[in-house]
């Protein structure tokens, strides 16, 4: 899976990130103390790839599932709990029917789920897939 196609339409389609949307250098939530980004930012990864079986004798057919993640650093306080929900909300419309290349299907969201919280930051990642025949 590629992920600069994703990134840029983060980049595009989210105002509220003002750009700060990077690949991911680790898997590995960063402490408060190591946080030096402005906030929000996004990190982009991609995840599992799985195919179906293939379909055809001496050639090949097959369905290829390709997942991949958005990590989002916020800074965790009553009076940004919203606007993490505002970002949430503009990440998943950018990925309303948006296909990441002509040979895949549009994007769906598979899940999300807090990573981590402290006293100043909470990590959210969500997990979206794609698909295409190979």
């Amino acid at each position: 899976m590629r992920i600069l196609p994703i990134i840029s339409r983060l980049k595009t389609q989210c105002p509220l990130l003002l750009n700060r949307v990077e690949p991911a250098q680790s898997l590995q939530a960063l402490s408060d103390d190591e946080i030096s980004y402005e906030l929000p930012m996004v990190f982009v990864y991609a995840g599992k790839e799985t195919a179906t079986e293939n379909q055809l004798i001496n050639a090949t057919s097959q369905a290829l599932y390709s997942r991949f993640h958005v990590v989002i650093a916020a800074t965790n306080s009553t009076e940004s709990l919203e606007p993490i929900e505002d970002i949430r909300e503009q990440i998943r419309a950018a990925f309303d029917d948006w296909q990441p290349s002509a040979n895949l299907a549009p994007v769906t969201f598979v899940e999300g789920d807090v990573i981590e919280i402290s006293k100043r930051l909470i990590w959210w990642k969500e997990t979206y897939e794609t698909w295409g025949i190979q």
